[in-house]
């Protein structure tokens, strides 16, 4: 549940940590303001001064025996304490209020006393003659469910404070509720709000200079991953974030450097061999057996397909090719129409719902493999077409399928199964890694799976985005 309501980037997920922090340092900080200001208005109150004769009156009560005790509580409630610093009685408070500062009172006094003491408070219900009222205090208090008489004082202006002694013995003490401290002003709400907007704009600014870099790497990473070749990133952010950049130019660099010597190695390769295949071709056709020239062409026909193959998995698959909005419908139309007429039958269900921003001489080799491929083991191919968050691209055939252990293993170049190494089925091995490679170019994935009543089905993922190029 938490994952869900947190933000999916991590600019997001950063402000809103860092703001839910301040904002609860702000509440803090405001609950500390109006406890102190609580204290402080006990402090300066006639209740604080209660406080101070309460705690000095029942210490000095649990230093006598029992029957001291109880001589010098019936002189204490015939002499009504009265501490100094009097003043009227409180006004009329909520009882929520009401209740937070008899809290106040209580841990005020409670520190004052010890440990070794239990104090705590309540509205006045002991008799009059078990309280020590202090100031000026009459005995009689109004009925709970009355008004009070004149001259009586309300009972929501007192309460009882009943400190326990260390004995186990109590002595009840009857004072004026304490008085309230001056509410906060409105000022320093709107003071605070400005500061939290004033921090939520740093906050803000200084999570998009961190989050800014990753996500041009992030991109920059995805582009190199469909073969697109990028300037270099420029190194900002901070000093871990510019290392990781400056390493992955380097590795962006290394890369391509890596790639254009091997088709360069690939390609002198495939112009130094056209020249003995070519005399090899000449000198087989003065063979008088025919058979045994026929297959011999075969072999020569197989050895500069593989070449050709070979050559354009390492140029890079049309990398020069720009990306255009592509009709998928039509490009599917276009594979029917062509392997219609070599005698495939290929037939298409569902439609894409907008073109898709695609290299579309890559893309229709990549669809023309695998629909080629159908039909050769699967005498006919069906193209099912899905658009959603993605377009996916079914080919189905109803051929006899690949084992569960070779599934991934035929993508790897020039891998054939094995009943599939003779010149009837054809084919160099580079169909399906040619076509995964587009696949990845272009964000997506292809992979291979068994249907549940025969056959198998190539499915291509492509992710419904414009590519970087």
């Amino acid at each position: 549940m938490a994952r869900r309501l947190l933000p999916d980037t991590l600019f997001g997920r950063l402000f809103v940590a860092t703001v839910g922090v301040i904002g609860a340092m702000l509440l803090v900080f405001i609950l500390l303001i109006v406890r102190e200001r609580r204290e402080l208005a006990l402090l300066d109150s006639g209740a604080g001064s209660s406080a101070n004769t309460i705690a000095e009156t029942s210490q000095y009560l649990a230093g006598l025996s029992r029957e001291e005790r109880d001589d010098a509580r019936m002189k204490l409630r015939e002499q009504r304490l009265t501490p100094d610093d009097v003043r009227p009685p409180p006004p009329r408070i909520q009882d929520e209020e009401r209740a937070a500062l008899e809290r106040a009172f209580a841990a005020h006094l409670q520190r004052h006393l010890g440990s070794e003491y239990k104090v705590s408070t309540g509205p006045p219900r002991a008799r009059r003659s078990e309280v020590i009222p202090l100031h000026a205090l009459r005995r009689d208090l109004p009925p709970p469910d009355g008004p009070p008489p004149p001259g009586i004082i309300r009972r929501d202006r007192v309460f009882d404070v009943t400190v326990t002694f260390p004995d186990g013995d109590k002595a009840i003490f009857r004072t004026f509720a304490p008085r309230s401290g001056p509410r906060l002003p409105r000022q320093i709400f709107l003071e605070l709000g400005f500061l939290a907007i004033a921090l939520g704009v740093v906050l803000y600014a200084m999570t998009r200079t961190i989050t800014r870099p990753l996500g041009d790497l992030a991109r920059a990473a995805d582009a190199v991953g469909r073969g697109a070749s990028g300037t270099p990133l420029k190194e900002t952010g901070a000093r871990e974030i510019r290392r990781a950049t400056r390493a992955f130019n380097s590795m962006q660099e290394r890369l391509r450097r890596y790639l254009d010597s091997r088709t360069q190695v690939l390609a002198a390769m495939s112009h130094d061999l056209r020249t003995p295949l070519t005399r090899l071709r000449l000198r087989v056709e003065s063979i008088d057996d025919d058979q045994l020239r026929q297959r011999l062409v075969e072999d020569l026909d197989e050895m500069s397909s593989m070449i050709r193959g070979a050559l354009g998995v390492f140029r890079g698959l049309n990398d020069d090719e720009a990306a255009v909005p592509v009709d998928i419908d039509a490009l599917a139309l276009e594979l029917q129409r062509q392997h219609a007429e070599l005698g495939g039958e290929v037939s298409i269900v569902g439609s894409a719902r907008a073109p898709y921003v695609a290299k579309p001489l890559a893309l229709k080799r990549c669809l023309g493999n695998l629909v080629q491929n159908a039909i050769r083991h699967g005498v006919r191919a069906t193209i099912q077409i899905e658009d959603g968050s993605q377009l996916i691209v079914r080919i189905l055939d109803e051929g006899p399928g690949i084992p569960e252990d070779m599934l991934e293993k035929v993508f790897e170049p020039f891998f054939r199964l094995e009943h599939s190494r003779n010149r009837d089925t054809g084919g160099t091995g580079l169909g399906l890694s040619i076509a995964r490679d587009i696949a990845q170019a272009h964000g997506g994935s292809l992979s291979l799976h068994n249907r549940q009543n025969g056959g198998l089905e190539a499915r291509l993922t492509l992710p419904r985005e414009v590519i970087s190029t």
